[in-house]
């Protein structure tokens, strides 16, 4: 079974390929003259939502070397993630957004074991700012060393919508986690303002039906004539061409973005309101485009016959307009810049 710490950073970080732009907040840290990592992330109202005491219903825990949870027999928290020290670590203190390498295992309040990094015998590495609310909060501010049991309310896990056949609606999570170690940590290298607004206009012809208006630098706006012929093909075009350095396929790009289209009877949607959209370049068409350019993605969806009594959908074409702001920057241990470390 896939890891389910790898489904939920799938959820935390919506794909790009559909109108609506979702966005993740990543962590930001420095390096200390000593060369320890040193946290500056200010996380205050995300730590207002996790009650460290100790205190609270706590499922009993059984095993050493691979823990087990007992089924709950008090009451469920109903809105701050529980955190209870089990091992309390020496090692240094867990960064907000940071890359750790943990063991782990999770159940559901009746005891149900859903996954288990010891049963695979295997640690796994994942970022704090690609996880559940319930998993970030609660592991930053934690240390190296620590084994920590988690009581994750709906709010702050799964929800409403649970995630697949082993995680139900509505359901309370309890998890035991051993951080082995803090691998790194990601923060934004947003550009500066004259990267931004010093973009040049390429004059390049968009497809008719598009319109893309507003500076460099400004959120644009973005009108779709319906009336129009609707795009056939994939294609991007860039609107003004930024000063910033190139992007790498090996680079997770920085965006703001305004999508809409042929089939959305006019309404688009924007991200500019909110921390920049985080995509790695390997997964866009966007390897060699530069840091303050402003380009649009045109995406056609074919129409889908239905099935099972279903009805079938038509044809659309999505109109995404991006602004790429900067990249992600990854900093090891000791607080200098580096690749993130492979899970």
């Amino acid at each position: 079974m896939t890891s389910t710490l790898r489904k939920i950073g799938a959820v935390a970080c919506a794909a790009l390929t559909a109108i609506t732009l979702a966005a993740c907040s990543p962590a930001s840290s420095n390096s200390s003259q000593s060369g320890v990592l040193e946290c500056t992330t200010d996380d205050s109202a995300e730590q207002a939502q996790v009650d460290r005491s100790g205190a609270g219903y706590f499922p009993k825990v059984t095993g050493t070397e691979t823990p087990v949870i007992d089924p709950a027999t008090g009451s469920e928290p109903t809105d701050k993630v529980l955190v209870k020290t089990l091992t309390k670590g020496d090692g240094p203190e867990v960064c907000p957004g940071a890359q750790v390498k943990v063991n782990y295992v999770g159940a559901l309040w009746d005891g149900t074991k859903f996954d288990s990094s010891y049963d695979k015998g295997k640690p796994v590495s994942f970022s704090l700012s690609g996880v559940i609310k319930g998993w970030g909060y609660a592991l930053a501010h934690a240390r190296v060393g620590d084994r920590l049991e988690l009581v994750i309310p709906p709010s702050l896990g799964y929800g409403e919508n649970g995630y697949g056949q082993d995680i139900p609606p509505n359901s309370t999570l309890v998890f035991v986690v051993d951080i082995l170690e803090q691998q790194g940590v990601s923060r934004q290298d947003l550009a500066d303002e004259a990267t931004l607004t010093g973009a040049e206009a390429t004059g390049e012809e968009l497809p008719a039906g598009i319109t893309v208006t507003g500076g460099p630098g400004v959120e644009p706006t973005l009108t779709i004539d319906e009336s129009q012929p609707m795009p056939t093909e994939q294609q991007v075009y860039t609107v003004y061409k930024g000063t910033g350095e190139a992007l790498a396929a090996t680079d997770t790009v920085l965006m703001k973005g305004v999508g809409g289209g042929w089939g959305y009877q006019g309404k688009t949607e924007s991200s500019w309101g909110a921390e920049p959209l985080q995509k790695p370049v390997a997964q866009t068409p966007l390897a060699g485009y530069t840091i303050g350019s402003r380009i649009v993605v045109v995406s056609p969806i074919p129409a889908q016959a239905g099935q099972s009594g279903q009805s079938g959908t038509e044809a659309q074409a999505i109109v995404r307009v991006f602004d790429l702001v900067g990249k992600m920057e990854y900093l090891d241990s000791s607080g200098k810049p580096t690749t993130p470390p492979r899970g």
